[in-house]
Protein backbone atom coordinates (compact mmCIF):
# COMPACT_ATOMS: atom_id res chain seq x y z
CA UNK A 1 0.00 0.00 0.00
CA UNK A 2 1.43 3.10 -0.91
CA UNK A 3 2.08 5.63 2.18
CA UNK A 4 2.39 9.60 1.74
CA UNK A 5 3.28 11.20 4.90
CA UNK A 6 3.01 15.11 4.77
CA UNK A 7 5.02 17.19 8.06
CA UNK A 8 5.19 20.75 8.23
CA UNK A 9 7.73 21.26 11.33
CA UNK A 10 7.97 25.02 12.34
CA UNK A 11 10.94 26.16 14.30
CA UNK A 12 9.93 29.91 14.93
CA UNK A 13 13.04 32.45 15.39
CA UNK A 14 12.89 35.98 15.84
CA UNK A 15 15.49 38.28 15.07
CA UNK A 16 17.32 39.39 18.35
CA UNK A 17 16.92 43.19 17.74
CA UNK A 18 18.69 45.67 15.88
CA UNK A 19 20.77 47.18 18.84
CA UNK A 20 24.44 47.64 18.39
CA UNK A 21 27.00 45.83 19.85
CA UNK A 22 30.59 45.59 19.89
CA UNK A 23 32.43 42.56 18.57
CA UNK A 24 33.87 41.45 22.36
CA UNK A 25 31.06 42.29 23.85
CA UNK A 26 28.50 39.85 21.45
CA UNK A 27 29.08 36.86 23.37
CA UNK A 28 27.96 38.26 26.64
CA UNK A 29 25.13 39.87 25.04
CA UNK A 30 23.75 36.68 23.17
CA UNK A 31 24.45 35.01 26.35
CA UNK A 32 21.61 37.44 28.56
CA UNK A 33 19.32 36.80 25.38
CA UNK A 34 19.40 33.14 25.93
CA UNK A 35 18.73 32.98 29.88
CA UNK A 36 15.75 31.34 31.09
CA UNK A 37 14.17 33.09 32.82
CA UNK A 38 15.05 35.82 31.19
CA UNK A 39 16.89 39.13 32.49
CA UNK A 40 15.09 41.60 34.75
CA UNK A 41 13.39 44.00 31.76
CA UNK A 42 13.76 41.13 29.18
CA UNK A 43 10.78 39.98 27.30
CA UNK A 44 10.24 36.12 27.87
CA UNK A 45 10.01 34.99 24.21
CA UNK A 46 11.27 31.74 23.30
CA UNK A 47 11.95 32.93 19.69
CA UNK A 48 14.53 35.47 21.30
CA UNK A 49 16.10 33.04 23.22
CA UNK A 50 16.65 30.68 19.94
CA UNK A 51 17.80 33.20 17.48
CA UNK A 52 20.34 34.07 20.53
CA UNK A 53 21.72 30.36 20.41
CA UNK A 54 21.53 29.82 16.71
CA UNK A 55 23.72 33.19 16.86
CA UNK A 56 26.47 31.65 19.67
CA UNK A 57 26.47 28.84 17.21
CA UNK A 58 28.48 30.94 14.93
CA UNK A 59 30.62 32.90 17.34
CA UNK A 60 33.14 30.24 17.29
CA UNK A 61 34.04 31.22 21.15
CA UNK A 62 34.27 28.37 23.92
CA UNK A 63 32.68 31.05 26.49
CA UNK A 64 29.62 29.99 24.66
CA UNK A 65 29.46 26.25 25.89
CA UNK A 66 28.52 26.46 29.19
CA UNK A 67 25.47 28.87 28.52
CA UNK A 68 24.35 26.36 25.90
CA UNK A 69 24.70 23.37 28.00
CA UNK A 70 22.51 25.02 30.41
CA UNK A 71 20.02 25.80 28.00
CA UNK A 72 19.34 22.01 26.82
CA UNK A 73 16.90 22.37 29.89
CA UNK A 74 14.57 25.06 28.60
CA UNK A 75 11.19 24.73 28.79
CA UNK A 76 10.84 25.43 24.53
CA UNK A 77 11.36 22.56 22.38
CA UNK A 78 12.72 25.10 19.79
CA UNK A 79 14.79 26.35 22.01
CA UNK A 80 16.38 23.01 23.01
CA UNK A 81 16.37 22.43 18.93
CA UNK A 82 18.25 25.36 18.26
CA UNK A 83 20.71 24.84 21.35
CA UNK A 84 21.41 21.47 19.68
CA UNK A 85 22.15 22.92 16.36
CA UNK A 86 24.98 26.28 18.26
CA UNK A 87 26.89 23.14 20.40
CA UNK A 88 26.95 20.85 16.90
CA UNK A 89 28.28 23.85 14.89
CA UNK A 90 30.73 24.86 17.84
CA UNK A 91 31.85 21.22 17.99
CA UNK A 92 33.32 21.71 21.07
CA UNK A 93 34.00 18.25 22.85
CA UNK A 94 33.46 20.22 26.46
CA UNK A 95 29.74 19.57 25.48
CA UNK A 96 29.62 15.97 24.93
CA UNK A 97 28.79 15.03 28.17
CA UNK A 98 26.01 17.63 28.70
CA UNK A 99 24.40 16.94 25.66
CA UNK A 100 24.37 13.07 26.22
CA UNK A 101 22.94 13.76 29.71
CA UNK A 102 20.39 15.61 28.47
CA UNK A 103 19.51 13.02 25.53
CA UNK A 104 18.64 10.48 28.89
CA UNK A 105 15.50 12.57 29.73
CA UNK A 106 14.78 14.84 26.50
CA UNK A 107 10.96 14.42 25.63
CA UNK A 108 10.91 15.71 22.29
CA UNK A 109 11.82 13.54 18.91
CA UNK A 110 13.10 16.58 17.31
CA UNK A 111 14.91 17.42 19.76
CA UNK A 112 16.57 14.11 20.07
CA UNK A 113 17.37 13.61 16.69
CA UNK A 114 18.91 17.18 16.79
CA UNK A 115 21.18 16.65 19.61
CA UNK A 116 22.44 13.53 18.57
CA UNK A 117 23.22 15.10 15.14
CA UNK A 118 25.35 17.43 17.68
CA UNK A 119 27.49 14.45 19.24
CA UNK A 120 27.91 12.92 15.49
CA UNK A 121 29.19 15.94 14.62
CA UNK A 122 31.64 16.66 17.47
CA UNK A 123 32.86 12.71 17.30
CA UNK A 124 33.77 13.68 13.38
CA UNK A 125 35.66 16.82 14.33
CA UNK A 126 32.99 19.40 13.56
CA UNK A 127 30.95 17.76 10.85
CA UNK A 128 33.07 15.79 8.61
CA UNK A 129 30.92 13.44 6.27
CA UNK A 130 30.75 9.61 6.04
CA UNK A 131 32.61 7.67 4.00
CA UNK A 132 29.78 7.30 1.19
CA UNK A 133 31.67 4.09 -0.27
CA UNK A 134 32.81 2.58 3.16
CA UNK A 135 29.74 2.79 5.22
CA UNK A 136 29.79 2.66 9.19
CA UNK A 137 28.55 -1.28 9.49
CA UNK A 138 25.88 -2.04 12.11
CA UNK A 139 25.74 -5.96 13.27
CA UNK A 140 21.85 -5.90 14.02
CA UNK A 141 20.78 -4.18 11.53
CA UNK A 142 17.16 -5.32 10.18
CA UNK A 143 17.40 -2.58 7.03
CA UNK A 144 19.57 -1.93 4.37
CA UNK A 145 19.34 2.06 2.80
CA UNK A 146 20.58 3.05 -0.09
CA UNK A 147 21.06 6.97 -0.50
CA UNK A 148 20.51 8.63 -3.77
CA UNK A 149 22.81 12.01 -4.40
CA UNK A 150 20.87 15.39 -3.00
CA UNK A 151 18.83 17.00 -5.68
CA UNK A 152 19.59 20.48 -5.40
CA UNK A 153 17.38 23.05 -6.04
CA UNK A 154 18.37 25.63 -3.53
CA UNK A 155 21.47 27.40 -5.54
CA UNK A 156 23.65 26.57 -3.09
CA UNK A 157 26.55 24.68 -4.15
CA UNK A 158 26.28 21.12 -4.38
CA UNK A 159 29.00 20.27 -1.75
CA UNK A 160 27.52 22.38 0.58
CA UNK A 161 23.96 20.77 0.67
CA UNK A 162 25.45 17.02 0.60
CA UNK A 163 27.27 18.35 3.20
CA UNK A 164 24.48 19.07 5.60
CA UNK A 165 21.97 17.06 4.01
CA UNK A 166 23.49 13.13 4.07
CA UNK A 167 25.73 14.01 7.24
CA UNK A 168 22.15 14.45 8.81
CA UNK A 169 20.68 11.37 6.72
CA UNK A 170 23.47 9.23 8.06
CA UNK A 171 23.97 10.49 11.56
CA UNK A 172 19.82 10.23 12.21
CA UNK A 173 19.86 6.68 10.29
CA UNK A 174 23.46 5.32 12.52
CA UNK A 175 21.31 6.68 15.47
CA UNK A 176 18.19 4.53 15.54
CA UNK A 177 20.63 1.23 15.12
CA UNK A 178 18.67 -0.72 13.11
CA UNK A 179 19.80 1.03 9.31
CA UNK A 180 22.58 -0.24 7.55
CA UNK A 181 23.76 2.45 5.22
CA UNK A 182 24.46 0.68 1.59
CA UNK A 183 27.91 2.16 -0.37
CA UNK A 184 27.34 4.57 -2.95
CA UNK A 185 28.47 2.87 -5.92
CA UNK A 186 26.93 -0.32 -4.94
CA UNK A 187 25.12 -2.94 -7.84
CA UNK A 188 22.01 -4.44 -7.83
CA UNK A 189 23.71 -7.45 -7.60
CA UNK A 190 25.95 -7.01 -5.13
CA UNK A 191 23.11 -4.74 -3.13
CA UNK A 192 20.87 -8.59 -3.08
CA UNK A 193 23.91 -10.72 -1.87
CA UNK A 194 24.19 -8.50 1.16
CA UNK A 195 20.45 -8.41 1.77
CA UNK A 196 19.74 -11.88 1.22
CA UNK A 197 22.89 -12.65 3.16
CA UNK A 198 21.84 -10.80 6.12
CA UNK A 199 18.53 -11.08 5.73
CA UNK A 200 17.69 -7.72 5.46
CA UNK A 201 14.80 -5.47 3.80
CA UNK A 202 16.03 -2.63 1.36
CA UNK A 203 14.94 0.75 0.86
CA UNK A 204 16.06 3.23 -1.54
CA UNK A 205 15.98 7.27 -0.56
CA UNK A 206 15.96 9.72 -3.21
CA UNK A 207 16.59 13.11 -1.27
CA UNK A 208 16.09 16.46 -2.58
CA UNK A 209 15.91 20.35 -1.17
CA UNK A 210 13.62 22.63 -2.48
CA UNK A 211 14.49 26.19 -3.57
CA UNK A 212 14.67 28.23 -0.37
CA UNK A 213 12.17 30.37 0.20
CA UNK A 214 12.73 33.68 1.72
CA UNK A 215 9.28 35.26 1.76
CA UNK A 216 7.51 37.40 4.28
CA UNK A 217 11.07 37.92 6.06
CA UNK A 218 11.10 34.51 7.04
CA UNK A 219 13.32 31.11 5.41
CA UNK A 220 11.67 28.04 4.98
CA UNK A 221 13.65 24.79 3.75
CA UNK A 222 12.58 21.82 2.45
CA UNK A 223 13.75 18.38 2.14
CA UNK A 224 12.21 15.51 0.80
CA UNK A 225 12.49 11.63 0.81
CA UNK A 226 11.10 9.19 -2.15
CA UNK A 227 11.16 5.94 -0.40
CA UNK A 228 11.15 3.54 -2.83
CA UNK A 229 12.54 -0.30 -2.71
CA UNK A 230 15.59 -1.52 -3.33
CA UNK A 231 17.58 -2.55 -5.34
CA UNK A 232 13.85 -2.85 -7.51
CA UNK A 233 12.97 1.18 -6.61
CA UNK A 234 9.16 0.69 -6.73
CA UNK A 235 8.04 3.65 -5.42
CA UNK A 236 6.48 3.37 -2.18
CA UNK A 237 6.18 6.99 -1.35
CA UNK A 238 6.92 9.80 0.23
CA UNK A 239 8.44 12.07 3.68
CA UNK A 240 8.51 15.40 3.18
CA UNK A 241 9.83 17.77 5.88
CA UNK A 242 10.13 21.64 6.34
CA UNK A 243 11.27 24.10 8.66
CA UNK A 244 10.58 27.74 8.94
CA UNK A 245 12.30 30.35 10.93
CA UNK A 246 11.74 34.01 11.01
CA UNK A 247 14.05 37.31 10.83
CA UNK A 248 15.78 35.81 8.32
CA UNK A 249 17.49 37.25 5.72
CA UNK A 250 18.27 36.24 2.11
CA UNK A 251 21.67 34.39 1.83
CA UNK A 252 22.13 33.62 5.27
CA UNK A 253 23.71 30.24 4.46
CA UNK A 254 24.61 29.34 8.22
CA UNK A 255 20.60 29.07 8.82
CA UNK A 256 20.54 27.55 5.43
CA UNK A 257 22.57 24.80 7.23
CA UNK A 258 21.06 24.34 10.08
CA UNK A 259 17.72 24.32 8.73
CA UNK A 260 18.74 21.83 5.96
CA UNK A 261 19.67 19.52 8.58
CA UNK A 262 17.28 19.26 10.82
CA UNK A 263 14.57 18.61 8.36
CA UNK A 264 16.90 16.07 6.55
CA UNK A 265 16.73 14.43 10.16
CA UNK A 266 12.71 15.05 10.60
CA UNK A 267 12.49 13.59 7.02
CA UNK A 268 14.53 10.31 8.30
CA UNK A 269 12.38 10.12 11.50
CA UNK A 270 9.23 10.47 9.59
CA UNK A 271 10.58 7.36 7.08
CA UNK A 272 11.68 5.33 10.17
CA UNK A 273 8.12 5.89 11.79
CA UNK A 274 6.28 5.05 8.40
CA UNK A 275 8.07 2.17 6.75
CA UNK A 276 9.16 -1.14 8.00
Amino acid sequence: MRAKIVLCFVLVVAVIGSRAVRADDRTGFLIDRLKYPPSAGQSDDFRVRASAALALGTSNDDAAVQPLCQALSDPNDAVRTAVGAALGRLARASSVDCLKARLASEPSATVEAQLQKALASISAGGGSSVDAKTPKPVANAKFYVALSPVANATGRAQADVDRAVLAAVRSKLDSLAKYQVAPADETADAARAVIARRNLKGFYLSLSVDKFDYSDGNLRVRVKAAVSTYPGKDLKGEVPAGITQTGVNPGDKASEDNLMSMAAGRAIELFAQNFQ
